[in-house]
């Protein structure tokens, strides 16, 4: 390789010099440059001195974004860190404001207000919110409260008072809310309404008058450590979507402690920003008017900070996939035969709390118990076992066509291939149920159980070309009310 060894010279750095290179330009004072002088001799040549014109504005951005950025992050991470940069800056500055209206709410700055008792106060409403946040972590894990499991409970107890049994067909299907790890966009969105919910609460506190700044600090305290403990708990998910490991290609290996530094770092300097801005706001456009002023000023804030952190979200290309981002591919997958990207996903998912993300609620229940899949006992259930071709292993899943649903029930081993395969076999059904309105159900269910098992293989593929992981934990569609079944030799049971 080497013909003339006078002709040779060599660049050397160290590798945080190589990476800083490339996020912020071509300095060559981070570099050594020597030059062959003959057989075993090398001439180290003196690179001349940095000039103040070299610490640009993009060689300082460099040092809060990840190393060899932009090849170590997916492509959307600049408008994420865009967003969450203005999302961040707006929620500081309307913390300064409800600052400011809590210590008037507490008799700051009045002679009549004691110290002691408005320390006491302070104290007690800190103590508060971090209880509540104890409370509420205790609940993640699980997707939150499941609304729609006490709202069954309640309607099955309602039916044995009046009827004397608990058997009946759901009136229509369920939905997953899902956990921090299955949809952490869902609940980083909780995170912001409650961060906002808990901000206009304070502001208000002075309206209400300095008996009642106990109660509404101490709920608003609630939700600010709900908020905190929401999107913490939900950060290591959507860094993970922003890392090189998470992208579609980590032969350079994860960088997620990098991504999550930066990503701090990122946000303390909005920070900084927002409570500057919240202390202009408060001295100029909110002085002169009061709480009323505070408000205004809040309401802006919030818009802004509700918006940017829905548009952030939208562009982290989740590889997972839940009941939701399921639903956007099996619909596409029944309309063009092909299967969408997660980045395409990402603009189309819906993230929104309180809100069901798309029209499967309404026909497909997942996880229905056994007194509602089989009501009239042991024959039904074994007539709804389906065989694969072979005759010799049966679905891990129980699929009952209705007269305007479809419920589904995973029996205990089934794995994550096992739900996609349930899944595919639930949207066919449900395609050939809205093409033939006189359809036969048992027969719904055999033919589209067959055109799932010669199409799912496809599926499958395509799914892994498009990036998607289906691995061990990687797909997740059953909410926290949802039952699995054990079948047994001689009975079957929860």
């Amino acid at each position: 390789i080497i013909k003339d060894e006078n002709e040779i010279q060599v660049w050397e750095q160290t590798i945080s010099s190589s990476n800083a290179n490339k996020n912020g330009g071509d300095d060559d004072s981070r570099r050594t440059l020597y030059r062959s002088e003959g057989p075993g001799k090398w001439l180290k040549v003196e690179s001349p001195p940095a000039s103040r014109q070299s610490m640009s504005l993009t060689s300082i951005v460099h040092h809060f974004l990840p190393a060899k950025y932009p090849e170590s992050v997916c492509s959307s991470y600049s408008t994420f860190a865009s967003y969450c940069m203005c999302a961040n800056i707006a929620g500081s500055a309307a913390m300064v404001l409800s600052t400011q209206a809590l210590l008037v709410a507490v008799g700051v700055g009045s002679q009549s207000a004691a110290p002691m008792a408005a320390a006491l106060n302070w104290l007690l409403k800190d103590f508060a919110g971090q209880l509540g946040g104890v409370l509420f972590v205790s609940q993640l894990g699980k997707g939150g409260i499941d609304h729609e499991f006490w709202k069954r409970k309640i309607n099955r107890l309602f039916r044995e008072n009046n009827q004397g049994n608990n058997t009946g067909r759901p009136k229509k299907g369920n939905y997953q809310r899902g956990t921090a790890d299955t949809n952490p966009k869902r609940w980083r969105m909780v995170a912001a309404l409650a961060l906002d919910l808990s901000t206009l609460l304070e502001i208000c506190t002075p309206l209400l008058g300095p008996q009642y700044f106990l109660p509404c600090a101490s709920v608003a305290n609630v939700g600010k450590n709900i908020g905190w403990l929401a999107a913490s708990a939900s950060r290591a998910a959507i860094n993970q979507s922003l890392s090189a490991g998470g992208s579609y290609s980590s032969s350079s290996g994860s960088n997620l402690g990098d991504v999550t530094a930066k990503s701090g770092s990122q946000a303390i300097v909005a920070s900084l920003v927002g409570t500057a801005l919240g202390i202009f706001f408060s001295k100029t456009l909110c002085a002169d008017h009061g709480t009323v002023g505070v408000m205004s000023g809040f309401i802006v804030l919030s818009a802004v900070h509700q918006v940017a952190t829905y548009k952030a979200l939208m562009a982290v290309p989740l590889r997972s996939l839940d009941r939701h981002r399921l639903h956007i591919v099996l619909s596409e997958f029944s309309r063009t035969s092909s299967v969408p990207s997660p980045s395409q996903v990402a603009t189309k998912e819906k993230f929104f709390p309180l809100i069901t993300p798309d029209h499967s609620c309404n026909w497909l229940f997942v996880g229905s118990p056994l007194l509602e899949i089989c009501p009239k006992g042991i024959s039904e259930l074994q007539g709804l076992i389906l065989w694969r071709d072979d005759a010799m292993q049966h679905e891990q899943y129980i699929l009952k066509v209705g007269p305007a649903s479809i419920q589904l029930t995973f029996l205990d081993d089934a794995n994550e291939v096992d739900l996609l395969r349930g899944q595919l076999h639930a949207y066919l059904a449900h395609n050939r149920m809205k093409t033939d309105l006189a359809y036969d159900e048992d027969a719904v269910r055999l033919d589209t159980h067959r055109s799932m098992d010669s199409q799912f293989g496809e599926f499958q593929e395509m799914l892994l070309e498009k990036g998607w992981q289906i691995g061990p934990g990687f797909v997740s569609i059953e909410c926290g009310s949802s039952h699995r079944l054990k079948i047994d030799t001689c009975r079957a049971s929860l």
